[in-house]
């Protein structure tokens, strides 16, 4: 397995560890082609879908004259399930979360922090 793979798989594993049994899935895919590049109980499917989300995203936010996407958003599902989808540069990592089996606090305090420094750090010498 390449450094590069390994160092990705990485970020995937340390998110497992911070969320534990809340994580439901996790996918990190290159957002020029919605391909999936690592995963856990992920699906290629939704990564090129929510690839498209912030595609979207994107382009709503311009066009309706907001801000633009920062380097996460969050998606509030039925039966206490998030998505979480957090950006970096060209490389996407989308996650499903428990919160009946991990709370918004660890997510967002511990978890997300984590993973955002993690998923830099494997993508900074990756092709833009």
């Amino acid at each position: 397995m390449s450094e590069t793979v390994e160092n990705l798989n990485k970020v995937i594993e340390d998110l497992k560890s911070d969320l534990d049994k809340g994580l439901v899935g996790a996918g990190l895919w290159n957002a020029k082609d919605g391909q999936q590049i690592a995963q856990y109980q992920g699906r290629a499917k939704a990564a090129a879908l929510f690839n498209e989300v912030t595609r979207v995203l994107y382009k709503t936010l311009s066009g309706a004259a907001f801000p633009g996407l920062g380097n996460f958003y969050l998606i509030h599902l039925d039966n206490e399930n998030v998505v979480i989808v957090v950006i970096s540069g060209n490389y996407q990592l989308g996650a499903l979360v428990d919160l009946s089996k991990t709370s918004m606090g660890i997510l967002m305090s511990v978890a997300l922090p984590n993973v955002q420094e993690n998923l830099n750090k494997a993508t900074a010498k990756l092709p833009k």
